[in-house]
């Protein structure tokens, strides 16, 4: 049995100690992989395992344009993967994979003189993108059907065709570097975008019984806003337009209930005011 013993025991020793020259004989990399992005750097740890720090080491790469590699530097050059293998005495060899990614856009805006045409003309847009390291070609779009109005070219030259009514018109810059990424100006042609509108009634007094009316007065700048804006009931069948910014409400027989509705005032270009009417039973 003692005889058993000390077998088994020798045995478990040469395991250690196998594993132990096993490990210290290892020659490798400190990391299997390193991401980059273009133009980063990085140094590549080597471990030396049964060679001497100062021995010759030997690189090779999978393929060329990726990566160049100077003594043991790394820089990116271009968007792909490659292995670099190395080696002391072409017996041994150690590899890693470095792998080059896209640079993240993290923004873009489009740039331009003005957003306002009074008359027909042409305008250069550009596009200005974060970080300014990564591209800026774009693929130029008009949002909607506006073909009648406005066209834009592939060069990003704006061009309005048709100024003889008020219009909005959204430019789309898509970016070919990053596909999912894109960005949006509004232009407004012939009245000047709406800064501010607003709504109430005219004797101040929002709350009403059944058959009752309310006349409102909308208030816009710059004063062209005024022109084609629309005014809506959101229960047309309980509170109606009567005439122009003038409503009346069913009577109180015919309402259900006590009723609130909301009274939206949208000028030409998309810029809303509501204000809030109570209609009592």
């Amino acid at each position: 049995m003692k005889k058993i013993k000390l077998i088994i025991l020798l045995l478990f020793s040469i395991v250690l100690v196998s594993c132990g020259q096993s490990n210290i004989e290892v020659f490798q990399f400190a990391t299997h992989e390193i991401e980059l992005k273009v133009d980063d750097e990085a140094a590549l740890d080597l471990i030396y395992g049964e060679y001497s720090q100062d021995s010759e080491v030997k690189y090779s790469m999978s393929k060329t344009g990726i990566v160049t590699l100077q003594d043991n530097l790394v820089t990116a050059l271009a968007v792909g993967q490659v292995v670099i293998k190395a080696t002391i005495d072409e017996i041994k060899y150690a590899s890693i994979i470095i792998i080059v990614k896209q640079e993240d856009l993290i923004a873009m805006e489009i740039k331009s003189e003005t957003n306002y045409f009074p008359t027909e003309g042409t305008m250069q847009l550009t596009v200005k993108v974060v970080p300014n390291t990564v591209s800026d070609d774009v693929v130029w779009s008009l949002e909607g059907d506006e073909s009648s109005i406005a066209e834009i070219s592939e060069n990003g030259l704006l061009t309005i065709n048709d100024a003889s009514n008020p219009a909005k018109i959204i430019v789309v810059a898509t970016s070919k570097y990053a596909t999912t990424m894109l960005c949006k100006k509004a232009f407004y042609i012939k009245n000047e975008p709406t800064s501010s509108i607003s709504i109430k009634a005219k004797d101040g007094i929002a709350e009403i019984n059944g058959g009752g009316t309310v006349e409102f007065i909308v208030t816009a700048s710059p004063e062209t806003s005024l022109e084609n804006y629309v005014i809506k009931s959101s229960k047309p069948e309980v509170f109606f337009l009567e005439s122009e910014t003038k409503f009346k409400a069913i009577t109180k027989e015919e309402l259900q209930r006590t009723e609130v509705v909301v009274i939206t005032c949208t000028s030409w270009d998309g810029v809303e005011a509501t204000i809030r009417v109570l209609i009592k039973k």
